[in-house]
């Protein structure tokens, strides 16, 4: 951001210059904030990034479906281990080093990453669901690693446009930076919209097909597009603010010649708009493991095979619990008055 102000700095009247310095201050402060804060999620969310090593250990796993999730949980992993180093290189690297960009490029590749994974997995089941033969056919392995390749070579290309577009230490171009951020908003839109109608579509689709089902039997559940979607829609949410905040920088790239306060009004969204992505973008890396669990009994059962002491752990504890589970039962079902009926030796 401090880049952006540098484009007008040159002609900023003393009071300008002033609010401007406040702005910065602020924004430092936020700087130190997010840093503690990604030094405390980030170990977390690494760990309950575990569906990597889930797929990798169990079998039945090994899905096409799961390739993509994979991916996607490389992406969120190496999308925290990349802020706790930004974190620590802002602690003793200057902004305008060489380091500090490519941070700044890999984390906007993997973030982008993400956004082509989540519309990739959807895409994939739009096919199962309107061409279930066809899909069947074509659906493989190899296609799906093909297919991942694909969409990291995409990342990778966006992430360096991405990197550059607010970093004007090494482009200063005006017109370069408006055309990046203008991909990038592109991207978040038609991921979204992909994405959104994707689902939208499917849906549908089985909502009709379940009223087509005869009286008497019974509707079917649908696990793994019902954990999708609420994977889907956890994600969305928590990166709601990123479209918002794409389309502001380039409000801000377009108002550089509008004035001194118009820019530090958007300027000050934008410091805003920043903080809270800052703050919910390693809550979503993290959170995925979870979702998982709680809406697939399926990934809950590979969980425990793929970490054998904890099932071990988790049985022990079921058959412990059980014996006072059953006494406590029968001293509240059986009370003493009717056991001495019953029991003529004891009333004697």
């Amino acid at each position: 951001m401090n880049g952006t102000i540098r484009h007008i700095n040159d002609e900023l009247t003393t009071h300008e210059r002033q609010l401007f310095r406040g702005a910065e201050a602020h924004e430092q402060d936020y700087v130190d904030i997010i840093g503690q804060f990604a030094k405390i999620i980030t170990p977390i969310g690494i760990l309950l990034n575990a569906i990597l090593f889930v797929v990798i250990r169990v079998k039945s796993m090994r899905t096409i479906i799961n390739v993509h999730l994979s991916n996607l949980a490389v992406a969120d992993a190496t999308h925290l281990i990349l802020i706790m180093s930004t974190a620590w290189a802002i602690e003793y690297t200057h902004t305008d080093s060489g380091a500090y960009l490519a941070l700044i490029i890999a984390s906007s590749t993997v973030h982008l990453a993400s956004y082509c994974f989540v519309s990739v997995i959807a895409v994939e089941r739009f096919s199962a669901v309107r061409q279930p033969l066809t899909q069947r056919a074509r659906a493989s392995k190899s296609r799906a690693a093909k297919v991942s390749a694909g969409v990291w070579v995409v990342a990778v290309v966006t992430g360096v446009l991405g990197g550059l577009a607010f970093n004007t230490n090494y482009v200063t171009n005006v017109v370069f930076s408006q055309v990046c951020v203008a991909i990038l908003l592109l991207i978040h839109l038609a991921t979204f919209t992909i994405t959104v109608s994707s689902y939208i579509y499917i849906v549908v689709k089985l909502c009709h097909s379940d009223r087509k089902r005869q009286a008497g039997q019974t509707r079917r559940v649908y696990p793994v597009v019902r954990m999708l979607i609420i994977n889907t829609a956890v994600f969305f949410v928590l990166n709601s603010m990123d479209i918002a905040f794409t389309v502001i920088n380039l409000i801000l790239l377009f108002s550089l010649h509008s004035g001194a306060e118009a820019v530090l009004d958007i300027f000050w969204t934008s410091l805003d708009l920043s903080f809270c992505i800052a703050i919910f973008r390693p809550i979503n890396c993290s959170i995925n493991t979870l979702v998982y669990s709680v809406t697939s009994s399926q990934y809950r059962a590979a969980f425990l095979e793929a970490f054998p002491p904890l099932a071990k752990l988790l049985r022990q504890r079921r058959r412990c619990c059980r014996p006072q589970q059953t006494e406590q039962i029968e001293l509240r079902t059986i009370p003493p008055a009717k056991a001495a009926q019953e029991s003529p030796v004891q009333a004697i």
